[in-house]
């Protein structure tokens, strides 16, 4: 009798006794987070229609960690009346500016009686546009404006406006939640939840002097030929990963992962870890700091609207929006500039506490009554001024 090949015999059997229930055990759970993973994506799948503006809660967390690229693919169709709505906001070219009015918005006005204000920002800056339609009799509020705006793109938006409405003052919107994304082209880079296809100018300061980068489109007909070319859309983002620092290929780049709800969630994590960190390089919830690139460029923003500003014979306005929870660390992070251009500046956290909810709506936006303060006092800003 062979007695070594009895003995590897006895003891591949005791191998597979121990590890046996263990392997079955792993593939069961492996079967069973399958089974979830396809149970998730048939029940809660978005909805195919990019039109749809009202995805129930379930299908919009289940969307959430999608790659922006996976994203843009959702909602981008080459005919612009069936691509979902978002992907049409926020273009340079054309460049759409609001008029608002005591009732709300209405058409712009082709010879005003009164002076003009522009507002370029964000949601925030609408509003303050729409707010100071209702307050003022001696002004027009005219906004230009892209949902969820830095102000970079705000600045760049004002260059190409320049004498296309205001008369008398023109305003450019810093969000204290968004400061640290001034340095973005593109919501599509920067925000992982809800990655918008629209992009804007890059600023930074080399030299002492501020530098500009276009984007490689700022229309939608130009994404869209650019989008649907497979060359041109590698060739667009390489040049974002090259050019915006802000740029991440695990969350931009489309792959096997967009595929399952369970990687997405994964992946919806790592975003916002990777946008905490952004965000706390610059300012967080305990301070600011002076150093990071970013409040450097938001200071040099403010010099060379400013300056420009004045030079186009407005008055120039800085309007700061401390945002819930940041104190006033954004107005105290871009004071050394408002100081050192002497220029007319609107902070809301002298009229509205950053700590106080309820002077909040549920979506972040001041209530009405506090837009309408805040109006009051940008308003008293101007007839100071002039």
């Amino acid at each position: 009798m062979n007695q070594r090949s009895s003995y590897t015999s006895s003891s591949s059997l005791a191998f597979g006794w121990r590890f046996a229930p263990l392997l079955v055990i792993a593939a069961w759970m492996i079967a069973s987070l399958a089974a979830i993973d396809v149970f998730i994506n048939f029940a809660f799948s978005y909805p195919r229609d990019p039109k749809v503006l009202t995805p129930t809660r379930l299908q919009q967390y289940f969307e959430y960690g999608r790659s922006a690229e996976g994203a843009l693919r959702r909602m981008t169709r080459p005919d612009p009346a069936a691509t979902a709505p978002i992907t049409l906001a926020g273009w340079y070219d054309p460049l759409v500016a609001t008029q608002w009015g005591v009732s709300g918005q209405v058409p712009l006005t082709a010879k005003p009686e009164k002076p003009v204000v522009t507002i370029y920002g964000a949601s925030h800056s609408v509003r303050l546009a729409a707010a100071l339609g209702r307050v003022s009799k001696d002004l027009i509020s005219r906004s230009v404006g892209a949902p969820g705006a830095t102000p970079n793109w705000s600045y760049g938006a004002y260059l190409r406006d320049r004498g296309g409405g205001a008369s008398v003052a023109v305003v450019l919107t810093f969000n204290a939640n968004e400061l640290a994304m001034i340095n973005s082209f593109s919501p599509s880079i920067w925000s992982g939840d809800f990655p918008m296809p629209y992009a804007g100018d890059r600023f930074y300061v080399e030299g002492g002097e501020l530098k500009t980068i276009r984007p490689p489109y700022d229309s939608f007909k130009s994404y869209q030929q650019t989008f649907f070319d497979p060359k041109a859309w590698s060739a667009a983002v390489e040049f974002f990963a090259r050019n915006d620092p802000l740029y991440d290929a695990f969350s931009f780049r489309a792959n096997l992962l967009d595929y399952s709800a369970l990687a997405r969630l994964v992946r919806r994590a790592y975003n916002q870890d990777h946008t905490r960190a952004n965000l706390h390089a610059v300012l967080d919830k305990s301070g600011f700091h002076p150093e990071s690139q970013g409040v450097q460029l938001a200071r040099a923003l403010i010099h060379a609207f400013t300056t420009q500003a004045r030079a186009d014979g407005m008055i120039p306005v800085i309007y700061l929006v401390n945002n819930l929870g940041y104190s006033d660390f954004l107005f105290r992070a871009l004071k050394p500039a408002l100081d050192a251009d002497k220029v007319v500046y609107v902070s809301s956290h002298t009229l509205v506490s950053p700590s106080d909810p309820n002077a909040y709506l549920p979506d972040s936006h001041f209530t009405d009554v506090n837009d309408n303060r805040l109006a009051t006092a940008l308003a008293e800003a101007i007839k100071a001024a002039k």
